[in-house]
């Protein structure tokens, strides 16, 4: 077999593990970002602010259906990917994943202007409070850390999902127009940090995206 790229990529990868030195190797163990408990239901009084940030089409892509995470096809596709050239080698040829191609996947805008904020959380619960009316206390934001954890994690900039999921998982059903866009916006920024930008902790949404959400449905910004 000729081998396309340097033997030095080609001899530590998993293909040429299997092919050439005929190990068996079992599917790769998918990292997910989950979150315990229930997950916050949708209300259909979010979609028009949903709809007005763009996201609507992602949003009920993720909040309505189960994401199949199909660990030997992802396996499948990591045996083929080529970290020098950034694209597969596949039987048909040459590929990578495109903008558009995650765009037409998941329905995330990529044709409005970019969204740009400073990420400085200096402040930030104050700004949580004046946002969705309410923030962690410091006690709050330790409830799930473990004591080795808790003095290098306590300076995160953020809520924990279970923290979410108490204060925000129904919205009332004599709820005013401002506190059914509160429950939106926290909404979006929950259903986000648990699928696109979860943080290593897999527990909490980091402020500075809730912030972002404003930002981007008010200058109607692009992702």
């Amino acid at each position: 077999m000729v081998w396309l790229l340097d033997d030095a990529y080609d001899t530590r990868h998993r293909a040429y593990m299997m092919r050439e030195k005929e190990m068996k190797l079992e599917p790769l163990k998918i990292r997910y970002h989950g979150v315990s408990g229930p997950a916050i239901p949708y209300n259909e009084r979010y979609t028009p602010y949903i709809q007005q940030a763009g996201l609507l089409p992602w949003i009920q892509l993720v909040s309505r259906s189960t994401l199949n995470l199909n660990a030997p096809l992802v396996t499948s596709l990591a045996d083929r990917w080529r970290p020098e050239m950034h694209s597969f080698h596949l039987r048909t040829g040459e590929m990578t994943v495109t903008l558009e191609d995650v765009a037409l996947i998941t329905g995330l805008p990529i044709d409005r202007r970019p969204l740009c904020m400073s990420t400085d959380s200096d402040g930030w619960r104050e700004q949580m409070i004046a946002l969705i009316g309410m923030a962690p206390t410091e006690a709050e934001a330790d409830v799930e850390k473990g004591e080795e954890q808790k003095e290098e994690e306590r300076k995160a900039a953020g809520a924990a999902f279970t923290w979410i999921q108490a204060n925000f998982a129904h919205c009332p059903v004599d709820a005013t127009d401002d506190v059914i866009q509160t429950h939106a916006h926290v909404y979006m920024w929950y259903v986000v940090l648990r699928t696109l930008f979860p943080d290593s902790t897999s527990k909490n949404a980091p402020w500075m995206w809730l912030k972002a959400f404003t930002i981007f449905i008010a200058d109607g910004a692009g992702v």
